[in-house]
């Protein structure tokens, strides 16, 4: 991935440990927004990883590319 066109994003879900099942909740809702009509319709996941953050919740860390808004070609 260009430097430029990486972008880092970080979620903190702090109840992991008493609701395993909404802890993704935040990061799911991200990773399934519609983006077909921004500037980012090309977003590309390069690396999820997932950490403790010592007390009982784990924090998301995600790697993407923005790629680059496809337009279309204009007729002559």
């Amino acid at each position: 991935l260009p430097a430029s066109d990486t972008r880092v994003f970080l979620f903190h879900s702090p109840n992991a440990a008493s609701d395993p099942g909404a802890a993704m909740d935040k990061v799911n809702a991200w990773l399934g927004k519609d983006r077909s009509t921004t500037p980012y319709a090309n977003l590309r996941i390069k690396d999820i990883s997932i950490t403790s953050d010592g007390a009982g919740g784990v924090y998301t860390l995600i790697v993407c590319s923005l790629g680059q808004k496809t337009t279309p070609p204009t007729q002559p």
